[in-house]
């Protein structure tokens, strides 16, 4: 404990001395209650006396000049921010959800800030934090696209892009200012003002999506796929990967919102002109919203609701040595839950429970299934588009988005608020056009 060898207040008490293991320590406040300390290396009382004052004044310089009154690297800083969006992962894996408690930061998201954080660690980690200008931020770009180029193909990562696009050059720069701002907060970068530097992409590359024809080649391709295989295991995650495909393509929704579904996420609901459908809680990159799918993913979705619940039911009979039992039916949820209106049904809340409702054969929720969408793909030779640009299951989003803007039913406004784009500028200006129920009608197809 501070003190229990020696403890003393210099400097009108702004300063406290004290030792620890026999080491003098000072340690003084810097606001907002909190304080900086330092070890003075030395068991000297006198010297300690010395340094401790000496301390003092040179925060007291620092805070009058406006310059930080810890200096620490960005290396430091971006590990900092790294572990407190950890700790609020965590925090969110405890907490019962609910409409006050909701996850903080996805674990998709933290896969990104440590994916974009060994970049910037390498780039400029052993720089002061308050030395990251405009400069900086700007060559970063130039650095990060020969980055690949320079490295041995050994030392690359699987699934590496050569060329980073220019979304990805924009998403690491604000994520580079997110954490420059931290430090800020926390008293890192001083009185001085962030920099300013914004990358904006000069191109978007917008993802290949099928034509109808070679959607209408995978589905028929995944009806045989399924059939080839006597491997249980292998048919499980064959038709797990069937309807994944099936209900991307038919609601928009992005691959790590579908991956983080919960069976307490997909809700049963009719529509104005009483068409049964279902609907999706996600909470994704743009926060938490209401997906409604097309009316023809319902068999789709009830397709997965009955294989997790016969599943579930056989590895319970195995667990018991019981032979599996042909028969075993279990209602579905939809035929035990009553008709409820959206907004009851969760239009504005989400209760996240139960197990995953995309989920492997052991119940673990669904990491990526893009190795065996690949495979499939490969199987048809439809890897790539025309250009030459590979196929992947955001392919399936934007396949989505297409049909729906072709078929012209639905506005492009409301399409987009569906799948979680320029949400804020739909609703300013459109939202107030269509009730909740209406535009979940005519999302219904």
């Amino acid at each position: 404990m501070l003190g229990e060898e020696h403890k003393e207040l210099l400097e009108d008490g702004k300063v406290l001395l004290y030792t620890r293991n026999g080491i003098f320590q000072a340690r003084v406040y810097r606001g907002d209650r909190r304080y900086i300390s330092r070890t003075l290396k030395t068991v000297k009382l006198e010297e300690a006396r010395r340094l401790a004052r000496r301390f003092f004044y040179e925060i007291e310089i620092k805070r009058e000049e406006g310059f930080p009154l810890q200096t620490k690297t960005f290396a430091t800083v971006i590990n900092e921010y790294t572990m407190l969006r950890e700790r609020e992962y965590e925090r969110s894996k405890m907490s019962k959800v609910n409409d006050s408690t909701k996850e903080v930061t996805s674990i998709y998201m933290l896969r990104q800030i440590k994916r974009v954080s060994k970049f910037w660690l390498e780039y400029c980690g052993k720089k002061e934090v308050d030395k990251i200008d405009n400069t900086v931020l700007k060559d970063y770009i130039s650095w990060r696209k020969e980055y690949y180029h320079k490295l041995p193909e050994r030392l690359r990562p699987k699934n590496y892009s050569i060329n980073p696009a220019d979304k990805t050059l924009e998403w690491e720069s604000t994520y580079a200012k997110t954490v420059l701002k931290y430090a800020k907060e926390r008293g890192y970068f001083g009185a001085k003002p962030l920099p300013d530097y914004r990358y904006k992409a000069e191109r978007r590359i917008v993802r290949p999506t099928f034509t109808v024809p070679e959607y209408k080649q995978l589905y028929t391709r995944m009806r045989k796929w399924i059939k080839e295989t006597d491997n249980e295991s292998w048919r499980y995650t064959r038709e797990l990967l069937r309807d994944y495909v099936l209900i991307l393509s038919n609601s928009g929704m992005r691959v790590g919102e579908a991956n983080n579904l919960k069976e307490g996420d997909v809700v049963e609901f009719k529509d104005e002109i009483g068409r049964k459908n279902y609907l999706f809680n996600v909470q994704g990159k743009t926060g938490k919203r209401t997906v409604i799918p097309r009316t023809n993913a319902v068999r789709y979705v009830e397709r997965v609701i009955k294989r997790n619940q016969e599943w579930d039911a056989r590895k319970a009979e195995l667990a018991k040595d019981k032979k599996p039992s042909a028969n075993v039916q279990v209602n579905s949820p939809a035929n035990r839950r009553k008709s409820v209106s959206l907004r009851t049904a969760g239009l504005d809340k989400s209760k996240s429970t139960g197990m995953w409702f995309f989920r492997m054969a052991d119940g673990e929720q669904v990491i990526t299934l893009i190795d065996q969408f690949r495979g499939l793909l490969e199987s048809i030779g439809l890897s790539k588009n025309r250009d030459g640009l590979p196929y992947t299951l955001y392919s399936l989003r934007h396949f989505y988005a297409v049909e729906m803007l072709r078929k012209g039913k639905v506005g492009v406004f409301d399409i987009a608020r569906n799948m979680g784009t320029s949400v804020q500028i739909i609703e300013q200006y459109y939202g107030k056009q269509a009730t909740p129920m209406a535009l979940a009608t005519k999302l219904g197809g």
